[in-house]
């Protein structure tokens, strides 16, 4: 299995489907699409744990200002990014955005991943990002999605890609119970840039080499209960579980192959 793009080869691709995505409510329409002249606004907390970084054995407290803007098939999201959606009523949903991915420290962080046992290893920088995503409903309860995050600029970490199934356990006028479970694969370089020591990493750190290769580095299953009060308070809890695997399992940087994350969350929309 080989991911490796290049560069300009993301850039590229990331022009092209911002521009389908742009294009797509115009020419396919359709009740579901989000009404065009509709803005929404949702402000947000979330508190949580959650890893250190991926394969840490050790977690840090988690706290998440959250704000979303919904207008017409627009929006820009703390967690998402900026970018266009788009739905149709046949259960095929799609999305473009461009975002940012905080990288790794070599040290503690209260703001972003890293972690003191990693001292030698050099800090990953931030690189801006281009998440494309796309969902297909099964059944009225199940649906089936891929994501794609590709290096546009920053630091050269490589791409990552999710692919999974997502269930509705419950659902009511005020609650949605939901499962997902996904398969979590990288590129050669995105995989060494976070599981992979090089011989000058070593050196400095007290890790051995380790060579990394494209493939799948983790599962995930995520329970997700979303609340609704009224029309404008809800809340969010959602725990995700994750199995480190494959190309990540035999990292010495990964030294707990089984983590969670917990959040919970309450929103204001208006």
């Amino acid at each position: 299995m080989n991911f490796t793009t290049s560069p300009t080869h993301n850039v590229l691709l990331g022009a092209v489907t911002l521009l389908c995505c742009a294009l797509a409510p115009q020419a396919q329409a359709t009740d579901a699409s989000p009404a065009a002249d509709e803005t929404t606004v949702t402000l947000g907390l979330g508190m949580g744990v959650t890893p250190r970084y991926m394969g840490s054995d050790r977690y840090r407290p988690l706290v998440l200002p959250m704000l979303s803007i919904q207008h017409g098939a627009w929006f820009a999201d703390t967690t998402r990014g900026v970018g266009l959606q788009f739905q149709s009523d046949s259960g095929f949903s799609a999305s473009a955005a461009i975002n940012y991915d905080l990288g790794r420290k070599e040290k503690n962080s209260t703001t972003s991943p890293g972690g003191d046992e990693l001292r030698g290893m050099g800090d990953i920088n931030g690189a801006t990002v281009a998440n494309f995503t796309l969902s297909q409903q099964l059944l009225d309860w199940l649906s089936v999605n891929g994501e794609a995050e590709l290096r546009m600029a920053g630091e050269h970490r490589g791409n990552r890609y999710r692919f999974g199934l997502e269930g509705i356990l419950m659902h009511t006028d005020r609650d949605t119970l939901s499962l997902a479970i996904d398969a979590h694969a990288g590129d050669s370089r995105y995989n060494q840039t976070f599981f992979g020591v090089t011989q000058a990493q070593s050196q400095r750190s007290i890790y051995s080499k380790y060579t990394a290769d494209a493939g799948i580095y983790a599962y995930s299953a995520a329970l997700n209960w979303q609340h609704t009060f009224d029309a404008h308070w809800s809340t969010l809890a959602s725990l995700t579980l994750t199995q480190y695997a494959d190309q990540a399992s035999d990292s010495p940087l990964v030294r707990r192959e089984g983590s969670g994350l917990g959040l919970f969350a309450i929103n204001y929309t208006f």
